[in-house]
């Protein structure tokens, strides 16, 4: 086959040409330290970066969703522990309350600080979130969940659980109630306000409201201690679930950097040959383009 000196021109220009783009192609990942810059460096590899980052969010998401579980949950925990602490102050000023030995001065003074501490336990219970939603009414975060109803105190929230994912096909409840540590089977604050009132009037019913309210704490004790269980069940699998998409994620990245970042060593060994291939493309063309038929005669 004849070559023409056209040809011989095209031919070399155009292998030039591609040299040029692979030497800018590899300036360009040696700039950007990735090797995969555009869909087509990489066809396969780019599917694959898509399909890792679609994961990192989810697994953002679910970090997301499980720190404000934990943050909520140990809102809740504190408020439920020092109840706890409170509800044991009333024990003890019910026990006293009900000696015999206790005279109506004693009576009075153990009613006020009793009357004390039942407002500092509906505090508690209608306790908020930096948001300002309550904690304990279930969905109903925009209503107190103990509120007077004109007949007494009463529970106004209600007990759906609110289900956030917080890792693949795993959800956990962002919300909590308290219905079942005051209201379950009975009423705590209106046994603890006749106990209160008997003692304020040195009414002869104390030795009914006395045992009620003994049998009220105790059930309230158990309820606040199962509710506390809960909680830090809760949390203790927020944590666990949190650490687990944690380490999802940096092993997502290591997978990813192995796609997408660029070896240097690998970058300046191409850019030495095709450099080299340049040079050599441009010394050989210089060669044949100085050829002619005379150089033959």
């Amino acid at each position: 086959m004849r070559v023409s000196s056209g040809q011989l021109n095209q031919i070399v220009l155009q292998g030039l040409r591609q040299q040029d783009k692979s030497y800018a192609d590899v300036m360009t990942q040696m700039s950007s330290g990735l090797r995969i810059n555009r869909i087509s460096d990489d066809p396969l590899g780019t599917v694959s970066l898509i399909g890792l980052e679609r994961e990192q969010t989810s697994y953002q998401q679910y970090r997301d969703n499980a720190t404000r579980v934990m943050s909520r949950m140990e809102q809740s925990e504190t408020y439920l522990d020092t109840s706890f602490n409170a509800l044991l102050r009333v024990q003890d000023l019910a026990l006293a309350a009900s000696n015999d030995s206790a005279t109506n001065d004693d009576r009075q003074a153990l009613a006020s600080e009793l009357r004390t501490l039942k407002d500092t336990l509906v505090n508690f219970a209608n306790a908020r979130d930096e948001e300002g939603n309550y904690l304990f009414s279930g969905s109903q975060l925009g209503t107190a969940p103990v509120s007077d109803t004109g007949a007494g105190l009463a529970y106004q929230g209600d007990n759906l659980r609110r289900e956030v994912p917080v890792a693949q096909g795993v959800t956990l409840a962002a919300n909590e109630t308290i219905e079942s540590v005051y209201f379950n089977g009975g009423n705590f604050f209106t046994d603890l306000e006749n106990f209160i009132t008997d003692l304020e009037t040195g009414s002869a019913t104390l030795d009914t409201t006395g045992p009620a309210m003994l049998d009220a704490i105790d059930r309230t004790v158990n309820g606040i201690g199962q509710k506390l269980t809960e909680v830090g069940s809760r949390i203790k699998s927020a944590k666990s679930l949190d650490m687990a998409q944690e380490d999802l994620a940096l092993t997502n990245e290591k997978i990813r950097g192995k796609i997408q970042d660029l070896d240097y060593l690998d970058a300046m060994g191409r850019v030495s040959q095709i450099e080299l291939a340049m040079n050599t493309t441009q010394k050989t063309y210089s060669k044949l383009s100085q050829l002619s038929l005379f150089n033959h005669l």
